[in-house]
C-alpha cells in the first residue's frame, strides 16, 4: 500500500493522524505521517485492515473502529 492510499482511506474514514496511529497500534502522528509521506510502509495486516474498512459502509464501518477499539489495553 502505498503512502497516498493509506491517506484517502484515513480520509475516507475520517479519521485524524492521532486517530488512526492509535487504531493501528502506531507510535503516534509522525509514524501517520511517515507513510503517508512515504518513509515507512504499514504493515500488511494493517493494509489489509484499512481496505476492509474502506469497503464498508461508513456506518458499519464505525462500528467496527468502534469495537477495536474496546481490544486496545
Amino acid at each position: 500500500m502505498k503512502g497516498d492510499e493509506f491517506r484517502a482511506i484515513r480520509e475516507h474514514l475520517g479519521l485524524s493522524r492521532e486517530e488512526m496511529a492509535e487504531l493501528l497500534g502506531l507510535s503516534g502522528y509522525s509514524a501517520v505521517s511517515n507513510i503517508e509521506i512515504g518513509h515507512r510502509n504499514p504493515s500488511q495486516l494493517a493494509a489489509m485492515l484499512l481496505r476492509a474498512l474502506k469497503s464498508l459502509s461508513p456506518k458499519r464501518a464505525n462500528e467496527l473502529i468502534n469495537l477495536l477499539r474496546g481490544f486496545r489495553k
